[in-house]
């Protein structure tokens, strides 16, 4: 034969390869780009790709573009077919290499500990293989094969490599996601397809039919049986079958129903130790010293093979299915999908097994009994909920547990801190904590700190004495002391003055105050409700706010949601407001138009509940009849696009580690002397020591 020349391609011959590879989307997107483009770039007959398996310790092939020879023998699709060693010679070579590796296949062929496929080159006749490894961000996914003559080199093609390869990379990262994407979504479809046909069944000789059908389907199981386990985990006895079943006619398996089986037999005790499906030669049981006592049940029906998995609710082992397939073994099963068919077997069981044990065991009835109770106790504190909170409209699942929030902190004396949009009722949330407190027969006290000039704060929260400055013309009380035994509500707490929040901090922390111009503290007992629409996190990180004062503020967070998140509940609330303008105005105005109610539920509502109760009023005035048939509501684009941003909920220890982060960074990791951390959060060095060992935070930029 004659050499051939490889020349080296040109530049209008890679931007065309590179843009191929770009708009590959699947695998054979990628086979067609390598026949018509890579092939040429790099002069191989043929191309191979590998890549790692998501344990990390094996691989297997991704694409093998080689004749048609591989797919008319067995024996050379057996050789490339499943996974290797990451730790073979070959390739833990070729992904620690920066270079391509060259390998003349006859002078390796004596190396020990090759892949198999390592005889497939040599059978094929492939006398030089090319390999380099496959990069994605540093991470290698793989490796690339490249089957050339053997006078073909890659000393001159180092570029070509460093711009193709990563390319190749990505795309096969890409594609392997989406893969997995795809076959998410077919699980999820057939998990509940599968979880709707459960749900809709009721009855255990239903249910066993039912499950053959689908397991059937789904994986090619002809037969199953699932014991369910004793409340001890020691026996086991057969629940769930298909009782139009051939075995359940056999006298042996109506034994086995009756009786509860020892699960340590060297076969159910072996299912339950694995989180894997496992296979057993049945004719094995027949004769060994000590066969389990169903192997004569097994026999009769004619079982050679069978295969068990454990059956979990949650972490806990509740069952073991037996079955057997189509094939000779399990492996053929696909195991995501067939494990979240079982969780959902296991809650039917569960339902099944309760009932089972409570009609056999007497003991049970006092189980339940103190279940009803538990009920009973969670009944009365809803109709608490719903006391206290008479004046909030709100059913959707949102509203009930910032109710359940209010029923758990109501009772103590922490602080609270209501985030939202503005208009999404917080002072009505401040109330209902109030009213559901031990404070509830003292008058809460509420001050807007937005609503007051900045000057005159200080003297409104903690109040002054005659002539601390002009105008004080006599003592003046302020909120903190009317609050005293109650409830102060600090509504709009983001507005607060940045040089008033060390007082009020002190305040909230010794449990005192001074007038301004006193002389004296005065100990308080009052219970902070705070509330803002405003991201403390952010104005923290602004030096706006005070960290220490927000974590003090931050102990019980809850979120309202907005109104444009809770639409179930539009209809009720626009009825709320109906009623109560109705009455106000003296109309008979009684409904919403359909019209009317679905503009409503479309509307963004940036003013969320406020501008809701403020359309409402304004529609009562200009209705006519008994229904509102027309609404006024801004047009899009004519309110301002500055509601405020989302406020992320944390908890204060998430907080403080977050923004002792920030200040380290923004020391380079310093901690003590001028400028450190230590002297920008205000702290002792060693406090602020003692608080990075008690977050976990890591010091390794700590200069």
């Amino acid at each position: 034969m004659a050499q051939q020349t490889h020349e080296t391609p040109t530049g209008d011959a890679l931007y065309t390869a590179m843009g191929q590879i770009a708009a590959v989307s699947s695998r054979t997107d990628l086979l067609g780009v390598v026949n018509s483009t890579i092939k040429g770039l790099f002069s191989a007959k043929e191309i191979g790709f590998l890549i790692i398996n998501d344990d990390r310790t094996t691989y297997s092939f991704f694409l093998v573009d080689i004749c048609m020879a591989i797919w008319e023998r067995q024996e050379l699709k057996d050789l490339i077919a499943g996974n290797f060693n990451v730790d073979d010679p070959l390739f833990s070579e070729i992904v620690r290499s920066t270079r391509p590796i060259q390998y003349d296949i006859a002078s390796i062929q004596s190396t020990a500990g090759l892949p198999r496929y390592a005889q497939f080159w040599k059978i094929m006749n492939i006398e030089r293989v090319v390999a380099v490894p496959l990069r994605v961000g540093g991470e290698t996914i793989g490796a690339m094969h490249f089957i050339v003559e053997k006078n073909v080199t890659f000393e001159d093609k180092d570029t070509l490599l460093r711009a193709v390869t990563p390319q190749l990379a990505v795309t096969i990262s890409n594609i392997l996601a989406n893969e997995k994407i795809k076959e998410r979504e077919q699980e999820k479809t057939r998990l509940l397809e599968f979880s709707n046909a459960m749900a809709s069944v009721r009855d255990k000789m239903v249910l066993g039919k039912l499950l053959k059908s689908h397991l059937k389907d789904l994986f090619g199981i002809e037969d199953y049986v699932i014991h369910a386990l004793s409340k001890d985990k020691r026996t086991h006895r057969p629940v769930l079958f298909d009782p139009d079943a051939d075995f359940v006619q056999q006298p042996d398996f109506a034994k086995l129903i009756d009786a509860d089986t020892d699960v340590n037999d060297g076969i159910f005790n072996k299912i339950l130790a694995s989180d894997d499906l496992i296979d057993f030669n049945v004719e094995e049981w027949f004769t060994s010293d000590t066969p389990p006592v169903y192997t004569n049940a097994a026999k009769a029906i004619g079982l050679m093979r069978m295969s068990g998995l454990a059956i979990k609710l949650g972490n806990e082992n509740i069952a073991v299915m037996n079955f057997r397939t189509h094939g000779t073994d399990s492996a053929a099963i696909h195991r995501p999908l067939f494990k979240s068919i079982c969780s959902q077997i296991a809650i039917a069981l569960a339902n099944i097994i309760a009932n089972e044990e409570i009609e056999r065991q007497l003991l049970e009835i006092e189980r339940y009994r103190q279940q009803l109770e538990e009920e009973k106790i969670y009944l009365k504190r809803e109709i608490e909920i719903t006391q206290n909170t008479s004046d909030i409209v709100g059913r959707c699942k949102a509203m009930q547990d910032v109710f359940r929030l209010i029923t758990q902190v109501a009772p103590t004396d922490s602080t609270v801190l209501l985030l939202g949009e503005t208009g999404t009722g917080k002072e009505l949330i401040a109330r209902a904590i109030h009213n559901s407190s031990s404070r509830k027969n003292k008058l809460m006290i509420k001050v807007n700190c937005a609503a007051l000039p900045a000057n005159l704060i200080e003297s409104e929260l903690f109040g002054h004495e005659r002539g601390s400055f002009t105008g004080a013309s006599a003592r003046g009380i302020g909120k903190f002391e009317l609050a005293n035994n109650s409830t102060l509500f600090l509504d709009e707490i983001g507005e607060i003055p940045l040089e008033l929040q060390a007082k009020l901090l002190r305040a909230l922390q010794e449990k005192e105050i001074e007038r301004i111009g006193g002389q004296t503290t005065i100990r308080i007992n009052i219970r902070i409700v705070a509330a803002t629409n405003r991201n403390l996190m952010k104005l923290v990180e602004e030096g706006k706010f005070r960290a220490d004062l927000f974590y003090r503020l931050n102990i019980f967070p809850i979120h309202l949601p907005s109104l444009r998140d809770r639409i179930e509940d539009i209809p009720e609330l626009a009825s709320y407001f109906i009623d109560r303008y109705s009455k106000k105005t003296g109309k008979k105005i009684t409904s919403l138009s359909k019209k009317v109610l679905q503009e409503l539920k479309e509307y963004d509502w940036p003013g969320n509940i406020r501008e809701l109760e403020h359309t409402i009023e304004r529609s009562i005035l200009l209705a006519d009849g008994v229904t509102i048939k027309d609404i006024h509501l801004p047009k899009p684009g004519t309110v301002a696009k500055n509601r405020p941003e989302p406020f992320k909920v944390q908890t204060i220890f998430e907080h403080e580690k977050e923004y002792i982060l920030k200040v380290l960074t923004h020391v380079n990791g310093r901690i003590s002397g001028e400028g450190g951390a230590a002297e920008l959060l205000g702290i002792p060095p060693s406090t602020l020591n003692s608080r990075i060992k008690k977050l976990g935070i890591r010091r390794s930029f700590q200069g």
